[in-house]
């Protein structure tokens, strides 16, 4: 019994001292579903204002079930990436939808909930009309992103010595923060968002190799050395944001689990797994061991 009772206290330690969590039951955003969603439809999503250019290219969601956001939503491109789930009352389909745009209409895009989709995306919701009203039933949650592998990042066109801009894309969970430690520094310096866009420029740039910090806005956070600064150089990062307790599109099991954090550890369920067979089995031990004494 004494050896559960111990146990079992080094685990509160863990939990409560040393902010450790399991991340399977914490998703990083809320999942409220909004029931008051107008919708309209547009016909070019290729080379929109996330900077994903080809919908199907090497920086794009590899669908064209996409939507531009409305100018409360897209939030001058903090919601970048973001997927929504979204639920039909005309059909009761529940389709997708990745935020890669915003929607520029003076009128309809200024509602608090507006999505300007694409065709693709709109003609699955079965409307019978080419506008759809916010009072008509139609609602969204977030979800995460159904995004296969790690989070890459690209430098933009034009970098060179002294300038480059970062976009982060493939990621499960939208970003919050990226920052950059030069070769000259020992401290990381947080980059501003490109207005209206997904670029994070970088504009004091030196010669050596240099490290990118990526947050998510659920607070874990993915570091990516890079040699040199390349134009248009993708960099796999070798992880993926965790979105289990979400809602909507699960995690990648193929995708690694840990991810470094400065502010969180995470302890990877298989951790979690050997720490509850451990225990059962001091449990049997302890049942056989007072039965042997009696």
């Amino acid at each position: 019994m004494k050896k559960i009772f111990i146990l079992v206290v080094l685990l509160i330690l863990l939990f409560n001292n040393y902010g450790i969590i399991i991340k399977a039951d914490d998703c990083p955003f809320p999942q409220i579903p909004i029931k008051t969603l107008s919708a309209t439809w547009y016909d070019d999503p290729d080379h929109a204002s996330c900077g994903f250019e080809v919908l199907t290219g090497p920086l794009g969601p590899g669908n064209r079930l996409v939507v531009a956001l409305g100018t409360k939503l897209f939030q001058e491109g903090a919601n970048c990436g973001q997927c929504y789930e979204i639920t039909s009352p005309f059909n009761n389909k529940t389709i997708t939808v990745m935020a890669t745009d915003s929607c520029h209409d003076a009128g309809y895009c200024q509602a608090d909930n507006h999505f300007d989709l694409y065709t693709d995306a709109f003609n699955l919701l079965g409307s019978p009309t080419g506008v759809i009203s916010g009072s008509s039933g139609l609602s969204y949650i977030k979800v995460p992103c159904p995004t296969y592998g790690n989070v890459k990042i690209m430098m933009k066109d034009g970098s060179n010595q002294f300038w480059t801009s970062f976009l982060v894309f493939n990621s499960r969970i939208i970003i919050k923060q990226v920052s950059i430690k030069l070769s000259n520094s020992q401290q990381f310096v947080d980059l501003t968002r490109q207005p209206q866009g997904n670029y994070w420029p970088s504009p004091n740039m030196v010669a050596g190799e240099f490290e990118v910090r990526i947050e998510s806005i659920g607070g874990e956070f993915i570091y990516v050395k890079i040699p040199s600064i390349e134009s248009r150089k993708i960099y796999d990062s070798g992880n993926q944001f965790s979105a289990d307790g979400c809602l909507g599109n699960k995690y990648d099991p193929f995708a690694p689990y840990q991810i470094v954090s400065n502010s969180i550890s995470l302890l990877p369920p298989s951790l979690y797994i050997i720490f509850l067979i451990s225990l059962f089995f001091l449990i049997i031990n302890n049942i056989f061991s007072n039965k042997i004494i009696n």
